[in-house]
């Protein structure tokens, strides 16, 4: 369940600043935005699947 929370959240952030961008208020470029926080995601992803098995 607080995967699913998780994702969405995620899901939402990503969704809110492709609106952002696409209305001109910020400018952002998808490839730098991964470039720049790829360990962001690799460190919630491990400490997710921790969460998970401390359950």
């Amino acid at each position: 369940m607080k995967k699913s929370i998780g994702i969405a959240i995620l899901l939402i952030v990503i969704g809110v600043v492709f609106l952002l961008d696409n209305l001109d208020y910020v400018h952002i470029s998808v490839a730098e935005l991964i470039r720049t926080y790829w360990p962001v995601i690799l460190i919630w992803m491990g400490i997710e699947k921790l969460m998970r098995d401390l359950k």
